[in-house]
């Protein structure tokens, strides 16, 4: 009896001194995890503060390439951020990104829309610049003149180079409020004329290059969150020009464009309702490359650009955007936190005045987002148009809209 005792009692001491052992080993493996997680955040918030604080921080994305109008070829884009008075804590970081496309079929695109932030946001000066040298499109003026032709080398296709310079500056007179001038600047050639191109009336009205300038002015109603991914808020925008020979350009003619985004979080802080209505109209002389038109890569994404066009135009558009992890997530580095999505639906109508928007076009697609610096994304989006063979391709820096 004492021999069993004395088992037993080796028995339970052993493995008491086990557990205690395996408890320590849990212990310690648990406060190395923590300890390392723990770096892991205090390095992702160190590369932050540092990053927010740069003078200027460069993003580049790039790679293959294709889309419709410039085959296949090498795409990217670049994302330039900044502060312009360093000791301005309020402003936002001011942004110009840039999209730069070079293809097997001679096509040369840089473009980008960018804004500029002073004095606490109550100065901000928006820019847009374009240059663009490629095969483009041109199916006529108006529903009937557009669907009559069909898509091809000898009926649609021409060469042209333009180039934009489009600057808006505004000030906050009230709490939101803001108002400006505008100015632009923008240049068309067009060779190697098809042709059906070269017995349409609309296109033969106009010289085949052309300088066109125009000065007006900006009205807004801003209370975004963020200017290049907003998540709340709403803007309302007016901005009316003229073109005219006095200010050196070649055709005069006036540009009205009133436009409506709002922005709401739903489910959770990630994710974001955001749509948008948007009407053009245009008076006077206007050339064939300057009439209002949708299918750009920041609206109707699935239209061939610049398929339908006329002296107006109207669309709108819901978009669902949803970013995964919270924003916790990414502020401890986690990789998935910087990947989503977005999906949308819309349609858009043309027509010589507005009594003439009888007929709407249709539109949705689907996109991957990847947060290449805070609140301010790289998209890649697939847009269909439905009766329309194929799918179009579209890769860019900051949101649509």
């Amino acid at each position: 009896m004492r021999i069993v005792s004395r088992i037993l009692l080796l028995v339970t001491s052993a493995l008491f001194l086990s557990l205690s052992a395996s408890a320590q080993e849990v212990e310690t493996g648990t406060k190395a995890g923590e300890s390392f997680r723990l770096k892991s955040e205090i390095r992702q918030e160190r590369r932050d503060s540092i990053r927010a604080h740069k003078k200027v921080w460069v993003s580049v994305l790039g790679g293959p390439s294709y889309t419709p109008e410039a085959s296949l070829g090498l795409g990217g884009a670049v994302l330039t951020s900044f502060r312009v008075n360093r000791r301005d804590s309020v402003s936002y970081r001011s942004f110009i990104p840039a999209g730069i496309n070079v293809s097997i079929n001679g096509t040369i695109v840089v473009a980008g829309t960018g804004t500029l932030f002073f004095n606490e946001n109550r100065l901000r000066v928006y820019l847009k610049y374009e240059f663009r040298n490629e095969p483009a499109h041109y199916y006529g003026k108006g529903f009937d003149a557009i669907e009559s032709v069909v898509r091809s080398d000898t009926t649609t296709r021409f060469k042209k180079t333009s180039f934009l310079f489009y600057p808006r500056v505004v000030w906050e007179l009230k709490p939101g409020f803001f108002l400006g001038p505008a100015a632009e600047v923008s240049f068309a050639s067009s060779k190697d004329i098809n042709p059906v191109m070269a017995e349409d009336p609309y296109f033969n009205a106009f010289k085949p290059s052309y300088l066109n300038v125009g000065l007006g002015g900006v009205i807004q109603y801003d209370t975004r969150d963020d200017i290049s991914t907003p998540t709340r808020g709403m803007l309302v925008s007016g901005t009316g020009k003229v073109f005219s020979h006095i200010f050196g350009g070649r055709y005069d003619y006036q540009m009205l464009d009133l436009e409506y985004r709002q922005y709401a979080r739903v489910f959770r802080p990630r994710s974001v309702l955001a749509w948008t209505a948007r009407t053009q109209m245009s008076f006077g002389d206007v050339p064939f490359t300057e009439l209002p038109m949708f299918g750009t890569p920041n609206d109707l994404r699935g239209y061939y650009w610049g398929q339908y066009r006329d002296k107006t135009m109207a669309y709108a558009i819901a978009e669902y955007r949803h970013m995964f992890g919270s924003e916790e997530a990414y502020r401890k580095g986690r990789f998935y936190s910087k990947l989503g999505f977005v999906v949308w639906g819309g349609a858009g109508t043309i027509g010589n005045t507005p009594a003439e928007w009888t007929r709407w076009k249709w539109n949705f697609g689907a996109g991957i987002r990847i947060q290449v610096q805070p609140h301010k994304n790289f998209r890649f989006d697939v847009g269909k148009a439905p009766g329309q063979k194929g799918l179009l391709f579209y890769m860019n820096m900051t949101e649509a809209f």
